[in-house]
């Protein structure tokens, strides 16, 4: 879903975080005046490996580095990682093509990332997954299954429990509308268990946020157990950040969308900080970032790639759909104002939110819930730093998205979200912008859908559109898209990045940098 245009979240103490950083969220331990402190120790026992078979059928490069090699065909997992040639001395042992079971390596030091955004499909034209992941349910082979290189030592039955609630709820989390289990649902549910089990920080954000999801619907469950699994993954990510090492960049996009979610909490924590929806867009920036850190082409190694795909949007049209009143606080700004010379971001900001009104009257609700979820992800590098400098205009465009934000019922995580940065917004603007926010202001009194919806078109008589006899196919070519709105896809034989439906097929990508 998200190009390279998000950055990580602001502590809550300390402000925003200058772009180049990767600060840790605000609900960070280190950020909560001791909440847990020393309580649970971040390092795990040791235990020693399993015994295993040895074998002289390795690759002459796992030879050559003295390293246990799983033996996978035509390419084993080390040299995968390594992008290096794998070559075998010896032919290969008839046995079941389906399954490798390869001895456990040594534990994979621990590592993590910075947060999401959402899809439903994988590309038709992306590069091939790892050969660990699980292969679609609509096609023929049959899935290869592979023993991870780290388990987790101490693991416990409550712990197994978390793992259960993820793998059978919470994944769900963050594939919006689909009635059958999709690509995107088997990444989540397969894959990003698979790299979990391979790094630590990446198990414990997913215990963190089956955590949450269990406390949201009044589930017994320990907070304390919560924090520690939190504290422990934002360690692991800033270590991982660090290091930046190859080895680690699945489990580092991976958390960057769980982080999106255990981020949220904030806004629903009595003592939560004021205007945190400005922290929390930092944090969806830092998609982003780590994409940009390991490359486009690195992402779609990672099988993750269907998670950061977005509806394509029409900026034309959207262009269009802009209240007008909004149109005039920015057409109206006079040179000698400071927001002067920032025009072209908040105009351009301004049409990222008409694609939102030309979706309430255009799509469908799960692909309305998608656009509204994943707009942090188009919006310009600048107008986040005018945001996080709390000027005005930003802070009103936003109070319209917050909006939007209280639509989407179906993701838990969102719960909150929207009205609190209502109230946080309209507060601390004032009197001085009230003439601009009529709309927000209404929308925090309205809980009811359908009236939001109408409250926020200014249409009493709006009826959604509803799909009727039409199902949305979750196998469907939902491309990731660029920040101009187009579908763009990875062409693994020129390795690069292309814009689909374009008579110009050497058309340059646009990502908001």
């Amino acid at each position: 879903m998200t190009p390279p245009s998000q950055q990580p979240v602001a502590s809550a103490q300390t402000g925003s975080p200058p772009d180049h950083q990767f600060p840790l969220p605000a609900s960070h331990p280190d950020h909560a005046a001791g909440d847990a402190g020393d309580a649970v120790p971040v390092d795990r026992p040791y235990h020693s490996k399993r015994p295993h078979k040895k074998s002289r059928a390795g690759c002459r490069n796992c030879k050559a580095r003295k390293v246990k090699c799983d033996e996978v065909r035509p390419t084993c997992r080390s040299c995968r990682l390594r992008k290096a040639e794998c070559v075998y001395s010896t032919p290969a042992a008839s046995q079941p093509a389906s399954i490798s079971t390869p001895a456990p390596g040594p534990p994979s030091p621990a590592s993590s990332a910075a947060s999401q955004a959402f899809a439903r499909s994988t590309s038709p034209s992306a590069a091939s997954p790892p050969a660990s992941v699980v292969v679609s349910q609509h096609q023929a082979s049959p899935a290869v299954v592979t023993q991870p290189f780290w388990c987790p030592g101490n693991i416990d039955a409550a712990d197994m429990k978390l793992l259960w609630f993820y793998t059978t709820s919470t994944s769900q989390s963050f594939s919006v509308g689909s009635e059958v289990q999709s690509p995107v649902e088997e990444i989540l549910k397969v894959r990003m268990v698979q790299v979990a089990f391979e790094t630590p920080f990446l198990m414990d954000s997913l215990f963190a946020l089956s955590s949450l999801h269990m406390q949201s619907l009044k589930q017994e469950c320990d907070p304390g157990r919560a924090l520690t699994y939190r504290a422990r993954s934002f360690e692991g990510y800033r270590r991982a950040v660090e290091a930046a090492e190859p080895e680690s960049y699945a489990a580092l996009i991976a958390n960057s969308l769980f982080l999106t979610a255990l981020s949220s909490q904030v806004f629903r924590e009595e003592d939560g900080k004021d205007l945190y929806i400005i922290d929390w867009m930092v944090v969806w920036r830092g998609i982003g970032l780590v994409i940009e850190l390991m490359g486009i082409e690195k992402l779609f190694n990672t099988g993750m790639h269907a998670l950061f795909q977005r509806p394509s949007i029409d900026l034309k049209k959207a262009s269009d759909t802009i209240p007008n009143h909004l149109l005039f606080m920015v057409s109206s700004i006079k040179p000698d104002e400071p927001d002067y010379e920032d025009v072209d971001a908040y105009h351009n900001t301004l049409k990222y939110l008409g694609s939102l009104y030309v979706s309430l009257q255009e799509d469908i609700p799960p692909v309305v819930s998608l656009r509204i979820i994943t707009w942090f992800t188009f919006l310009p590098r600048r107008f986040i730093e005018l945001a996080r400098q709390r000027r005005p205009r930003a802070l009103v465009i936003i109070a319209y998205y917050a909006a939007f934000l209280k639509i989407v019922r179906s993701v838990w995580w969102l719960g909150g979200v929207g009205q609190r940065s209502l109230i946080d917004v309209c507060k601390h603007l004032g009197s001085e912008w009230e003439h601009l926010l009529p709309i927000p202001q209404a929308a925090m009194q309205v809980d009811d859908e359908l009236d939001l919806v109408r409250v926020i078109l200014q249409d009493p008589s709006w009826l959604p559109n509803l799909p009727n006899n039409l199902r949305v196919d979750p196998t469907a070519a939902i491309t990731m898209v660029d920040d101009a709105g187009r579908r763009v896809a990875w062409t693994p034989s020129e390795r690069k990045i292309v814009v689909l439906d374009s008579h110009k097929p050497s058309e340059p990508i646009v990502w908001n940098a």
